[in-house]
């Protein structure tokens, strides 16, 4: 006693679209995009001492962080997705520093030579990427 209802059908296949949304008014929003990748905890924590006007840049400082950035990223390159974002927001945040209101610092004067150098780092890494 066999039913064909109960037998499989051999020649369905699935539909490889996505189901359609039901919605009242035909055409629902997108879905926002995803935020951008964050970039590695060693980039953050320079941005961060940068915003807080503790970095400073005449030492030649921002060279060693470059390569020891460099060094982490070759290492590793998908831990680093956002980092050439993140180096070009530092490069930014060089550039726009102003000094206290007290007047110059010493310690920022080598901001325009970082900024370039941050930038071009972020060139070669989204170039690597």
């Amino acid at each position: 006693m066999s039913d064909s209802s109960d037998s499989e059908d051999s020649t369905y296949q699935p539909s490889l679209s996505p189901p359609l949304a039901s919605s009242s008014s035909g055409n629902a929003p997108p879905p926002p995009p995803p935020p951008p990748p964050c970039a590695c905890a060693y980039l953050q924590a320079l941005q961060g001492r940068i915003r807080a006007g503790a970095y400073a840049t005449t030492g030649g400082d921002y060279l060693e962080a470059i390569f020891t950035h460099r060094e982490a990223f070759f290492a590793f390159p998908p831990g680093h997705h956002g980092c050439a974002i993140v180096f070009s927001d530092i490069a930014r945040d060089l550039e726009e520093r102003t000094p206290p209101p007290a007047g110059w610092r010493a310690d920022w004067e080598g901001d325009s030579e970082a900024a370039a150098a941050f930038r071009h780092e972020a060139w070669v890494i989204a170039s690597a990427l």
